[in-house]
């Protein structure tokens, strides 16, 4: 997908939907910065990366912490040289009533689900500005499109997260950076396996037209597309890859 010698920071590597999309980096001729909160996760993706000779570097990073987030791009361009891709696949939520949760869980919800991309995208942009080239691809949610019963404010910063990429694709165009989302539908994940039984899941699946769960592949090609040379023309958009849920909306 055009990523030959290019330079990739995948956010919430260490596992799911984060790890195959490292793993579709290198594939694809990317060097890889492997970057999560948990370090052991990272390192298992940055072991099976390298096993396929891929360049990967390892990387610990709260995204809710903007010197984090600051010191993360800085050790990537330190070691590479250059950042031409950053994406974040990181996202979190339990399923609770909105009645029945408090302030310090909505401040957990948005300081992950948005002010995490935000940050990213900030520190992202110095060496892509200078550079007058660079992609962000970041991860919203169906919920953000379409509500969802028991996740109302994640819900809401997801929706956050669509707006804040439609804003600033238009700022940094001129800049030649480009930004999008995807917005996945259910897909079979280990958080989603941790955090949902299988009455959850069956609900899931039957308000999906294609009546299956996605998987980490299908949610990490798009990702990689869009932040390759092949959407060298898309920038401000926010990609349902769901089976067709929104459809039932």
């Amino acid at each position: 997908m055009k990523c030959d010698g290019k330079i990739a920071i995948v956010v919430g590597g260490g596992s799911g939907i984060g790890r195959a999309t490292a793993e579709l980096f290198a594939e694809n001729g990317a060097k890889v910065a492997v970057a999560d909160i948990n370090e052991e996760g990272a390192a298992e993706t940055a072991e099976i990366l390298r096993s396929n000779g891929a360049d990967v570097s390892v990387h610990t990073c709260d995204i809710t912490e903007q010197p984090q987030t600051d010191a993360l791009v800085e050790e990537v361009v330190s070691r590479f040289g250059r950042l031409d891709m950053m994406t974040s696949t990181v996202g979190w939520s339990d399923t609770t009533f909105f009645a029945q949760e408090d302030a310090k869980y909505w401040r957990r919800i948005i300081d992950i689900n948005l002010m995490g991309s935000i940050f990213l995208s900030r520190s992202a942009m110095g060496p892509m500005s200078e550079q007058k080239s660079g992609s962000i691809v970041l991860t919203s949610s169906d919920a953000g499109k379409v509500g969802t019963m028991g996740e109302t404010v994640y819900a809401g910063a997801k929706a956050g997260v669509i707006g804040f990429v439609k804003s600033l694709a238009r700022e940094i165009a001129r800049d030649g950076m480009r930004i999008n989302a995807i917005s996945p539908g259910p897909t079979d994940t280990p958080l989603l396996r941790a955090q949902s039984d299988q009455h959850v899941i069956d609900r899931m699946v039957k308000a999906v037209p294609l009546k299956r769960m996605g998987t980490a592949s299908e949610q990490a090609a798009p990702i990689v597309f869009l932040a390759s040379d092949y959407a060298s023309y898309i920038t401000g958009q926010t990609l349902s890859v769901s089976g067709g849920l929104t459809m039932t909306s």
